[in-house]
């Protein structure tokens, strides 16, 4: 239950709709509508009468709901603020002081108004890739020992009666575009043993410990530590993660008890990066911004990449470019060999490879060699990355 309001509080639900994905994505690519004000209100009354056949004494109690549904990322954020935008609606309400201060239930339901919806908080994010998982928010208003009593009911009869009658889930299939093949009522509780589930499935349970810190509790400090060797830390609104570069990563951290040998090292690393960056994409897309330090380090890094002195210095006929990639990953670090001296770049963000080339411009002549081995180029004795070199003969693994 949330943060009352005078004598009242408020509890949070959801539909949770499971839908066809594929709609969102290809040549004909559609997200699912926002409803005008006279639908959203229709959809509020059959998400109303479905909740009373399972509580009879929710018509003491208000329902807010606007006519949208979101990606379980907008929904699950710090501060809820979906919800939270719901919530504030109650503020206005004329229901809420009305006979002298007296609560009066009602429904509540929000529409767009020439295409335009009240609050910012309450517009699906188009930025966001779609899953398969909408939902639908609800809030439950009304007096504090009724919500009480109702919220412990639906924390117990949500998992096995919470199901949407087929008439509802018809209606809103319709309404918003979507496919549904289920839908059903959830608590807050429901969705995160959910998200719990599927991350633990996937072996990712220390980022869930990290977004369950984030969501309910602003003041959590917590250390997490992945599969593969990264370190996290969660203060506040933000995620602290160690960087380690593959020179610092090969003869120091994660990978330096790792064989050298047949490139071994270029595969571990990449499955440090790839689980690095499944992270970091995961937790901005809740809301949790991810700022990089050194090992050993407190002070965030500035910008979108990272710039690293190499251990060894430039050979004749090195690349003056070397990208070095993996697989699905992409270019992982960029050697670069100028003006005598040799150094490595890696993108902390997404932005950061482009921010790294258009560095690289400014510094590097127009007529350079550009070397895309399709691995990571590094000293099997002195575990440093190398450029790609095109002297004749055996080259450096």
């Amino acid at each position: 239950m949330s943060n009352t309001a005078g004598a009242t509080a408020f509890y949070r639900i959801l539909v949770a709709i499971e839908t066809d994905a594929t709609r969102y994505y290809g040549a004909n690519a559609r997200r699912p509508a926002v409803l005008n004000e006279t639908d959203a209100e229709q959809m509020l009354a059959h998400l109303a009468a479905d909740l009373r056949a399972l509580f009879p004494d929710i018509t003491a109690c208000s329902l807010l709901a606007v006519g949208a549904v979101f990606d379980q990322v907008q929904v699950l954020r710090p501060g809820f603020p979906v919800l939270r935008a719901l919530e504030a609606l109650a503020a206005d309400e004329p229901r809420a002081g009305a006979e002298g201060g007296r609560f009066r239930a009602g429904l509540v339901s929000v529409g767009s108004r020439n295409g335009s919806l009240p609050a910012a908080d309450l517009v699906p994010r188009d930025d966001i890739p779609l899953g398969s998982m909408q939902l639908l928010p609800v809030v439950l208003h009304g007096p504090t020992a009724r919500v009480r009593e109702l919220g412990q009911a639906m924390e117990y009869r949500f998992l096995e009666e919470g199901q949407l009658s087929a008439h509802s889930a018809a209606w809103l299939e319709q309404a918003f575009d979507i496919g549904i093949r289920h839908a059903r009522f959830m608590t807050l509780t429901d969705l995160n043993a959910m998200l719990r589930m599927q991350l633990e499935h996937f072996g990712f349970l220390p980022l869930w410990e990290l977004l369950d810190g984030a969501l309910h509790d602003p003041d959590a400090v917590l250390a997490v530590a992945g599969a593969t060797g990264q370190r996290f830390e969660l203060r506040g609104a933000s995620v602290y993660a160690e960087f380690q570069s593959f020179d610092y990563w090969a003869g120091h951290g994660a990978g330096a008890t790792r064989s050298a040998a047949r490139q071994q090292l270029a595969s571990e690393y990449a499955d440090w990066t790839r689980e690095l960056r499944q992270y970091v994409t995961t937790l901005a897309a809740h809301g949790l911004p991810v700022r990089f330090h050194l090992p050993g380090r407190s002070d965030p890094l500035p910008g979108s990449w990272l710039q690293e002195p190499a251990v060894k210095a430039p050979r004749p006929h090195d690349a003056a470019v070397t990208e070095h990639s993996f697989g699905d990953l992409g270019t992982i670090a960029v050697t670069v060999v100028a003006d005598g001296r040799c150094d490595h770049f890696y993108p902390l963000t997404a932005q950061g490879l482009n921010d790294i080339h258009e560095h690289l411009r400014n510094r590097i002549p127009e007529k350079h060699t550009v070397a895309f081995p399709g691995t990571l180029l590094y000293d099997e004795r002195e575990r440093c990355l190398l450029p790609d070199s095109y002297r004749p003969g055996p080259r450096a693994a």
